[in-house]
Formats: structure tokens, C-alpha cells, sequence
């Protein structure tokens, strides 16, 4: 299973949730965790990060400030955005992401509500129970409350540390849903 982690430079917040996803489902050889941004960054971690990242004992791999391509979403059994804005624009750019583009604290809520059936159904099954619920227009509005605060490149040590903090509880409850699923969903 390949889950994609998307912010907007992949230079913050991204690589952290893929840092932390990736140490949360190390147990389970069938995952992939990957980031992009959807507009790419300047690659480098700002010094105020790096300080938070050393504080909260989290080793993030090189920023790359990769672009998402349609061939990565495309790829990607699942997409979880920390940004609701982020997560609108791609879905209007490639309506067939829909399905499987949710943001970090959706899927945790909507996950939670409706828990997987390993033994009965497929990962692609159970998403698809996952996002039944859902209707498009939700992503219109300017609710905030599901996005991770973009500290920016000149965010101070605080900043980076709220951030690695609301970064590392959504993925605490996102990661029990993502492992142990038959062999068969690579």
C-alpha cells in the first residue's frame, strides 16, 4: 500500500507526517509512505525546524520539495493532505483522486466511525465505505479546524514544535488503520 503525505512545498509539514507515519507503520513491510507538496518547495529544512525536529527526537529524510505529480496521486492507494485547501485543489485538478484524498484528520474521524473489516474486505473496499459519507460541497467551506498551521519557512522553534506536536497526535490515529492488511493490497 503506498500512502501519500501532501502539504504545499514539501519542505515542513509533509516530510515530518512522512517521518512519523513512516516510524508508526515500520512493522508492516507492505507500506509505503511518501511526500510531496503541491507546489514544491526550496528543499531545505529551516534551521527553526531542524531545532524543534532535534527537541522532539524526530529524524526527518532530506526535504525534497518534490512536486505532486498526477502519476504519484495517481499511484497512491491512499493521500492524506494537512490542509483542506491543498486537498480541494487537487481534487478539482484530477476529480479521480476523490475517493482516496482525504486530510489527515478527516480520515482519522471518519476512519474511526467506520472501522475496517480486515478479514472481510479489502483496503479499496473499506476506503470505499470510508468516503460514502462524504459530499463534495464540504470541501467548500473555510473550515480550518481540520488543517495542521503552516508555520512557514520563518516560523519560529514554537511554531515547528505545535506542529510536530498536532502532526505526531493525527498520525497516532491514522496509523492503526493503514497496517496489518492481507498481504494481497500491495
Amino acid at each position: 500500500m503506498k500512502i501519500l503525505l501532501v502539504c504545499f512545498a514539501n519542505t515542513c509539514r509533509s516530510p515530518v507526517a512522512e517521518a512519523l507515519l513512516s516510524a508508526e507503520v515500520s512493522q508492516d513491510r507492505h507500506v509505503e509512505v511518501v511526500s510531496r507538496g503541491i507546489a514544491g518547495g526550496p528543499g531545505t529544512t529551516p534551521p527553526a525546524l531542524e531545532r524543534a525536529l532535534l527537541d522532539a527526537g524526530v529524524t526527518i529524510k532530506v526535504p525534497s520539495g518534490q512536486v505532486l505529480q498526477r502519476d504519484d496521486a495517481r499511484a497512491a492507494d491512499l493521500l492524506l493532505f494537512v490542509e483542506r485547501r491543498l486537498l480541494r485543489e487537487a481534487v478539482v485538478t484530477d476529480p479521480s483522486l476523490w475517493p482516496r484524498s482525504f486530510t489527515l484528520r478527516e480520515f482519522a474521524r471518519r476512519a474511526t466511525i467506520n472501522p475496517p473489516s480486515r478479514d472481510e474486505e479489502s483496503f479499496a473496499q473499506w476506503l470505499s465505505v470510508v468516503h460514502a459519507t462524504r459530499r463534495r460541497e464540504e470541501l467548500l467551506d473555510d473550515d480550518d479546524t481540520e488543517d495542521v498551521a503552516d508555520p512557514g519557512l520563518e516560523g519560529t522553534e514554537d511554531d515547528f514544535a505545535t506542529m510536530i506536536g498536532e502532526l505526531r497526535a493525527d498520525v497516532a490515529r491514522v496509523a492503526p488503520f493503514v497496517v496489518s492488511w492481507p498481504a494481497s493490497e500491495e
